[in-house]
């Protein structure tokens, strides 16, 4: 038996499930994940950790993430989600490491700082006020969750943010910044082949350990960001093509498949 509760500001979900692959995708709020059990890994840019229960991971919005699992024990997960807008109403100097563009695009801050800030309360709270809808708890809650966002900032800020971070490989990081730069017209495996001086099954075998999501997937994604990006003064229909979309038919499939939202909700969150 699970909870799951939404509002425009914050998402928290609480659920424990048969495992199976939780595919690429991205988030448009702040995601601060607690892992409670199972056997998984975490992928995000172009690395992939193994999870221990009792992580929480931490991801900004737009960042293309994967949990993969190697066995057949429960997963069972709480996350907290948080709009910008909500965040926004933190000083920056609380919440920059959160939030801030120097800012990681994911964290997984171990058991022992979970333990030693006090984290997993949060969650525990979240859960019991949100068991019983009403204004009261709800307001309550999003007080909380303001709260637990300047509380990881601290811990990022004290404990994480010098730590060691798995280096990106060389030529995975290559291979990504060409993509970025031409991401809005159609790349192939053979030109990338050519450019890259590798066969197309060893780039592809390559892209995937190091980063836990196909290339199509890194080109699909960086093309519903692109399209984020320029929502804020354009409409839909204006650029959708300009961010790598041959037609409104793909752009619809791509925007549900990785958002799970049809492109008038994405525009309406966005």
């Amino acid at each position: 038996m699970g909870l799951s509760f939404r509002t425009k500001e914050f998402m928290f979900s609480d659920a424990s499930v048969i495992p199976e692959r939780i595919d690429a995708h991205v988030h448009l709020y702040h995601e601060f994940l607690y892992f409670k059990n199972g056997e998984a890994s975490y992928a995000a840019g172009s690395s992939t950790q193994q999870l221990t229960p009792g992580d929480i991971i931490v991801t900004k919005p737009h960042i293309v993430h994967a949990i993969s699992f190697s066995g057949n024990s429960e997963y069972s997960r709480t996350f907290i989600q948080l709009s910008p807008g909500m965040l926004s109403h933190i000083p920056h100097d609380l919440i920059r490491f959160v939030t801030g563009r120097s800012s990681k695009d994911s964290v997984i801050i171990p058991k022992t700082h979970a333990n030693a800030y006090d984290l997993y309360s949060f969650f525990e709270k979240g859960l019991q006020l949100l068991s019983d809808r009403n204004k009261r708890n709800t307001y309550l809650a999003w007080l909380l969750f303001l709260e637990f966002a300047v509380r990881i900032n601290e811990v990022l800020e004290k404990e994480l943010i010098n730590s060691s971070q798995a280096h990106e490989n060389a030529i995975i990081g290559n291979i990504k910044r060409y993509l970025d730069s031409n991401f809005s017209r159609t790349v192939n495996l053979d030109e990338l082949s050519r450019e890259f001086f590798m066969n197309k099954y060893s780039l592809c075998h390559l892209f995937k350990s190091e980063t836990g999501i196909t290339i199509s997937d890194y080109i699909s994604l960086k093309r519903i960001a692109a399209v984020r990006q320029l929502l804020q003064d354009n409409s839909l229909n204006e650029i959708y093509r300009q961010c790598g979309f041959n037609d409104y038919s793909a752009f619809y499939r791509t925007v549900k498949k990785y958002t799970g939202l049809k492109p008038s909700e994405f525009y309406k969150e966005t």
